[in-house]
C-alpha cells in the first residue's frame, strides 16, 4: 500500500502516514574545527534548540553549518541554512534556493506554478574541491520523486567561493516503474575511495547505488542494490546514514513514523557490515533486509519522535545528529546533537549537548506477568502489525516482552471522566490494541498495531488500570464495554484476549520493571528518590528522599520479585533495601529508609507496584504508599 510522502516540517500534527528524508556522514572539515565539544548546559535556562527537520551538519572555517528540510508553510526557503560556533546558539543564513531549479521540477512533471512547497532531506559532503548538497523533491503522496545536486565552493556567504550552482538530477523514481522512492539521499565513501549514495523511504525500503566521484552523479550502468527491508506492513524505514568505523560500515536508519508532532514514534536503529553494500546485520545477527535493526535512540521527555540520523565527527568526538518534536512547544521539530561512543564494536548514543530539562530517559520498561501461570505478555512474531499478543515464559532479555506504560496523549473521553494509557512494545514499537473494540461484546483478542496517537485518538489503544486483590492489577479497555485483559491459558503460547470481568486469576497482572529504574517525583520533573548521603546504612537505616537527579548517584533502584505481586526495592549502588519504618497503616510518623544489604524482607520492605491512569505508579507496602514516576535512568 502506498504511503504519502510529503513532509510539512513545522506542522505538529500531520496525517499518520507522512514520510521523511536523509542525512550526511562524517566529513572532513576544510578548516580547523572549534576546540573540543561545547559545554553541557542543563536546566530551564538552557538555550532553545533551533527549528530543524532532517538535519545535516558539517564544519568549515570554525563554524558548524546546518542544512534542513524547508518549511512548506512559506515555500520560499528551499533548504534553509544556519551556522553556530558552539552548537547551542545559531544564526540564520540565506537558503540554498528561493525557487526550485526548472530541471528538477520537470523531472517530477511540475512547473513553477504548481511546484512543491518544500524540498526535503539535504545531505552535505565535501568532495575535496567543493561542497555537494544532495536534496529531494517529490509529488505529495506518490513515488514521483527526484534526488538532485547543488554545489558551492564555500558555505560562508561572505566568501568569494560561495554560491550555489544547480547540477541537476541524480536519481529519479516513478510509480509503477521503480521499486524504490528516490528521496533521503546520503553520501558515503568506502575504504577504497569509492563513492556511494544511500537513499529510500518506505515502499521498497533503503537502497544504495555507486556514484561517479568526479560528477557526483550515478555511475554509468550502476545497479541499485537493497540495504534494508522491515518485512512489516508499509515498510516504515527511511533516512539512511552510513559511517565507517573500525573494520565495519554502520548503517543508521529511522524506523516508524515521523511528522505527527509529539505523536511521532520515529526511532533510530543500526546494523553493521564488512562491506558498504551489505549485508548489514544487527546485534543479534538478524539481517536488516529481514526485519533486523538494533535500536540506539527513541523518544523520551521533550524529545519525541527522535529520527533522521546523521553521524558526524569533530575534534575526536563522534556525534549523532537528528531531529525531534519538542513536547514543550507543541511538537515543533528541533535539532538534536548527541555524543556517540563505541562499546564492543557497537554505537551507544549519549545525552544531547543541550540536555533534557527532566530526569530520566522516558517511561521504564516492564514485563506484564499474569497471576494464573506466571507467563508474560509477548508476541511470537513481535514485529508484525495486527499480530495477536500471546503469553510466554518470562525472559530477562527478550525485548518482545518489554512494554512502556504511560499516559501519553491521554485525554478525557466519553463522559469526561476516563483517560487512557498506552502499552508500547520495546521491540516492535507498536501498541497493545483491541481491534474493533467498539463492536466487542463479550470477548476479543488483544493485538498490536502502530501507535496512532492523539491525531486519530484510537480508543482501541487506550487502557485503564484497577487494583485487584493482593497488589495485582486489572487492565480494561476504554471502548471495549468494560472488558478486561484475560490470559486464555496458563501455558506459553496461549492467547491474550479480553473478556467480561470475573475476578479470576487469569485477569490479574503485575508489572515487573526491567533493569534499573528511577523512582521519580510525580510533580517535579527534576527529582528522583535517592539514599541520603549515598553512605552505608547504620542504626535504624539511612533516610531516603526526593533529590535533584545526579547521574551516577544512589538514585537508581532494582525491583526484584518477592513472590505474588510483591517486590523488594534495592538501591543499585549500595545494595540497601527500601523499607518503611512504622509498618502501621496511616501512621503519621512513618518514614522511608533503606536497611542494610542482606536484611530479610519483612512486611514493610515488600512493595507492590500498580499503575495509575495519569501515568504515575503507586509503590505500596503494609504501612504506606508512595506515588512515583517509573523512569529509565
Amino acid at each position: 500500500m502506498a504511503r504519502p510522502l510529503r513532509r510539512r516540517a513545522w506542522a505538529p500534527a500531520v496525517a499518520a502516514a507522512l514520510l521523511v528524508g536523509s542525512v550526511a556522514p562524517a566529513v572532513p572539515a576544510v578548516a580547523a574545527p572549534p576546540p573540543g565539544p561545547p559545554p553541557l548546559v542543563a536546566g530551564p535556562d538552557r538555550p532553545e534548540d533551533p527549528v530543524s527537520h532532517d538535519p545535516t551538519l558539517v564544519e568549515e572555517g570554525g563554524w558548524f553549518y546546518l542544512a534542513s528540510t524547508g518549511d512548506a508553510a512559506t515555500g520560499d526557503d528551499y533548504i534553509p541554512m544556519r551556522r553556530s560556533r558552539d552548537l547551542l546558539t545559531w544564526e540564520e543564513l540565506p537558503p540554498v534556493f528561493t525557487d526550485l531549479p526548472a530541471g528538477v521540477l520537470a523531472a517530477i512533471g511540475a512547473t513553477a506554478a504548481d511546484a512543491p512547497r518544500d524540498a526535503w532531506a539535504p545531505d552535505l559532503s565535501w568532495s575535496g574541491t567543493e561542497w555537494r548538497l544532495y536534496y529531494s523533491v517529490s509529488r505529495f503522496g506518490t513515488t514521483n520523486s527526484v534526488t538532485a545536486l547543488a554545489t558551492t565552493g564555500s558555505l560562508d556567504p561572505a566568501s568569494p567561493a560561495y554560491g550555489w550552482v544547480d547540477r541537476g538530477t541524480v536519481l529519479e523514481s516513478e510509480p509503477g516503474s521503480t521499486d524504490y522512492n528516490a528521496i533521503d539521499a546520503n553520501y558515503v565513501e568506502d575504504a577504497d575511495g569509492g563513492a556511494w549514495l544511500t537513499f529510500g523511504s518506505f515502499f521498497g525500503g533503503l537502497k544504495i547505488v555507486a556514484l561517479d566521484r568526479t560528477t557526483g552523479k550515478v555511475a554509468p550502468g550502476a545497479e541499485v542494490l537493497p540495504l534494508v527491508d522491515r518485512q512489516v506492513q508499509f515498510n516504515p524505514v527511511e533516512g539512511p546514514s552510513v559511517v565507517r568505523h573500525g573494520g565495519y560500515y554502520y548503517l543508521f536508519a529511522a524506523f516508524d513514523y515521523c511528522c505527527r508532532g509529539t505523536d511521532s514514534d520515529y526511532r533510530v536503529v543500526v546494523g553493521r557490515s564488512e562491506t558498504v553494500t551489505g549485508p548489514y546485520l544487527d546485534k543479534e545477527g538478524v539481517p536488516l533486509l529481514e526485519g533486523g535493526g538494533s535500536e540506539v535512540l527513541r523518544g523520551y521527555d521533550e524529545f519525541q519522535g527522535t529520527g533522521h540520523p546523521d553521524v558526524w565527527s569533530s575534534g575526536g568526538v563522534d556525534y549523532l545528529v537528528n531531529h525531534y518534536y519538542d513536547a514543550t512547544s507543541g511538537g515543533t521539530p528541533r535539532l538534536n546533537v548527541r555524543t556517540l561512543s563505541w562499546d564492543g564494536g557497537w554505537p551507544t548514543v549519549g545525552d544531547p549537548v543541550n540536555p533534557s530539562r527532566s530526569a530520566g530517559h522516558g517511561s521504564a520498561y516492564v514485563r506484564v506477568v499474569v497471576r494464573d501461570g506466571g507467563t508474560a505478555v509477548s508476541n511470537a512474531t513481535c514485529g508484525y502489525a495486527t499480530a495477536d499478543l500471546t503469553m510466554a515464559a518470562p525472559s530477562p532479555t527478550d525485548s518482545c516482552q518489554q512494554w512502556q506504560v504511560d499516559a501519553r496523549d491521554a485525554r478525557q473521553v466519553t463522559d469526561g471522566s476516563e483517560t487512557g494509557s498506552r502499552l508500547q512494545n520495546r521491540h516492535s514499537n507498536m501498541s497493545a490494541d483491541l481491534p474493533g473494540c467498539a463492536e466487542a461484546e463479550t470477548r476479543g483478542d488483544v493485538a498490536q498495531f502502530d501507535w496512532l496517537g492523539s491525531f486519530f485518538y484510537n480508543v482501541c489503544q487506550r487502557w485503564l488500570f484497577s487494583p485487584a486483590p493482593d497488589g495485582w492489577t486489572t487492565i480494561s479497555s476504554i471502548a471495549g464495554r468494560g472488558l478486561v485483559w484475560t490470559a486464555e491459558g496458563t501455558a506459553a503460547g496461549a492467547d491474550l484476549g479480553v473478556a467480561t470481568p470475573t475476578g479470576a486469576a487469569s485477569q490479574q497482572f503485575r508489572f515487573e520493571p526491567v533493569g534499573e529504574v528511577l523512582l521519580a517525583s510525580p510533580t517535579d520533573q527534576t527529582r528522583t528518590l535517592g539514599v541520603v548521603g549515598c553512605g552505608p546504612t547504620k542504626g535504624r537505616g539511612t533516610q531516603v528522599r526526593m533529590e535533584t537527579r545526579v547521574a551516577g548517584s544512589c538514585q537508581t533502584w532494582r525491583l526484584t520479585s518477592a513472590g505474588g505481586a510483591g517486590y523488594t526495592v534495592t538501591d543499585a549502588v549500595t545494595g540497601s533495601v527500601l523499607t518503611e519504618t512504622s509498618c502501621q497503616p496511616g501512621n503519621a510518623r512513618a518514614r522511608l529508609r533503606v536497611a542494610r544489604p542482606g536484611t530479610a524482607p519483612g512486611a514493610c520492605s515488600v512493595w507492590t507496584l500498580v499503575p495509575d491512569d495519569d501515568g504515575t505508579w503507586s509503590l505500596s507496602t503494609a504501612g504506606s504508599s508512595l506515588a512515583v514516576r517509573l523512569l529509565v535512568p
